[in-house]
This record gives C-alpha cells, sequence and structure tokens, in this order.
C-alpha cells in the first residue's frame, strides 16, 4: 500500500485529507512542532495549526511543551494500533448497534419474508429435488410423469428406508414396483394432458418444488412460503382423491360425462 492509499484509507475511517498526511507524518517523525509538519507533510502551514487543534480535540495527538520556559509546543500522534484499535472497536459497537435496530424495524413487518427462487434447466432441477429429497426429515408428497420419477426413485427409495412418509402419484404408467403408497392417474387424454411437464413435491410441509419440465424452458420454482406449501400440497391431495374417484366409479362416470368424460373436462 503506496502513501496515497494510506491517506485514502485514513480518511475512509474519519480522518481528514490534512490529517491524514499530518498523522503519517507524525508516525514518521516526532514530536515535530507545527512548522516541520508543515514541510514534511505537505500541508500549507496556515492549515496545519487548525487541524492539529482538531487532532488533539479527538485524541489523534499530544501535545508535549518543553524549552523556552514551555512555550516550546510540539506534537505526537496517538499510536497507531491504538487508532485502530479504538476504531475498530467503535465500528464492531456501531454494527452491534445497527444489528440490534434493524432488528426491531425487521420484526415490526407484517411481511413473512421465505425462500423464493428459480432453478433454471433440467438437470440443475432435477439434481436439486434429488438433494431436497434426501434432507427430509418425515414427509414427501409428490406427483409427477415417469420420466422425472425414474430419476428420483433411488432417492425416493432411500428416503422410505430412513422411515420417511411418501405418498407419490405418477401421471403415466403409474404402477411400479415401491414400498410406499403409489396412486395412479386416471387416463383421459385432454384432462391428463393439461398436466405435461408437471411435477409438484412438498417436503416436510415446509418447502415446495414447482418444476416445469418441458424442453423448451425447464425450470423450478422453490418456495417455503406456508401459501405455495399449502395449496400444492392441497393440489396433490386433491389429484389423487379425484383420481381413487374415477378409479372406483370409471364407468359410471363416463356413462354420466360421456367418453374421456368430455362434458366435465371440456366444461371450463
Amino acid at each position: 500500500m503506496n502513501k496515497q492509499e494510506i491517506i485514502s484509507t485514513l480518511k475512509e475511517i474519519g480522518l481528514t485529507e490534512y490529517e491524514a498526511k499530518i498523522y503519517i507524518s507524525l508516525l514518521q517523525e516526532h514530536p515535530s512542532n507545527g512548522n516541520a509538519i508543515a514541510t514534511s507533510s505537505g500541508v500549507p502551514p496556515a492549515k496545519v495549526y487548525e487541524a492539529l487543534r482538531r487532532m488533539k480535540k479527538r485524541g489523534l495527538v499530544y501535545v508535549l511543551s518543553g524549552g523556552d520556559n514551555g512555550k516550546l509546543v510540539r506534537y505526537s500522534p496517538l499510536p497507531y494500533k491504538e487508532l485502530l484499535k479504538g476504531k475498530k472497536d467503535t465500528f464492531i459497537a456501531k454494527l452491534d448497534s445497527l444489528e440490534e435496530s434493524l432488528s426491531e424495524i425487521s420484526s415490526q413487518s407484517d411481511t413473512d419474508w421465505t425462500e423464493l427462487y428459480l432453478i433454471e434447466g433440467y438437470s440443475s432441477s432435477i439434481e436439486f429435488i434429488q438433494s431436497a429429497i434426501s434432507d427430509c426429515k418425515s414427509e414427501i408428497l409428490l406427483s409427477c410423469w415417469k420420466k422425472e420419477f425414474e430419476f428420483l426413485k433411488e432417492s425416493l427409495e432411500r428416503a422410505s428406508g430412513c422411515g420417511i412418509k411418501i405418498v407419490t402419484m405418477i401421471f403415466d404408467d403409474g404402477h411400479v414396483d415401491v414400498p410406499w403408497r403409489n396412486f395412479i392417474h386416471y387416463s383421459i387424454g385432454r384432462g391428463l394432458n393439461r398436466h405435461s411437464g408437471e411435477l409438484s413435491i412438498v417436503i416436510d410441509n415446509s418447502k415446495t418444488i414447482l418444476f416445469y419440465a418441458l424442453d423448451d424452458c425447464p425450470h423450478s420454482i422453490v418456495s417455503s412460503h406456508p401459501s405455495t406449501i399449502s395449496i400444492t400440497r392441497n393440489y396433490i391431495r386433491h389429484d389423487i382423491y379425484v383420481n381413487r374417484i374415477l378409479q372406483d366409479f370409471g364407468e359410471r362416470m363416463v356413462e354420466y360425462y360421456g367418453q374421456n368424460l368430455d362434458r366435465l373436462i371440456n366444461d371450463f
């Protein structure tokens, strides 16, 4: 760090340009009188004594009197270690006070800010979901297509082996050999196509991941907000409920709503 950089840094911690130059000059040679300080520091003589008075008041320099019946006044700097320690202690104290104040302000907010972010890319999304499954502590609720399920199956099996409660629904080819409850989506052309590219998962009722897996712009939205968790959880559960009804009463539903349930699916 050259001299100008040192001056700039001293200015950042509260000294003026002149004060910084005088302080460096005194560190190099002290005690010194005003004229000597002006010469060595480059500060104009008319400004030196004004700056020294301010520095004395702030404890940055000490005044030494002697010679000529005590009329000879010279100056010495506050040792640099004491200067830095004082600035550091003051700065830390201000940070602590600021943290406390900001915490109080933040706690007064009515908004509960929670995790919400975007993950772009198919592989990145799958890896994130696999990691979330591995970190699960109690419960997983998942609906997805067979393609994505195959990528997640190993992580799900490990979680199940650790006692995690798992419920899944697979939109296509739902017959899979797994030790947890898995539901089959009723195969209805248009109704099923509405789920194209979807994957919804709720982890521990504290995080939800919504993965849109179509080839043109695969991405995931991750949220820990209670609203998104509740909506996603209810969406998956209601989809399972409806499909269980369709499995149990399919013939009667087709008789009432028509082939592929057109009068129901196409209603809106």
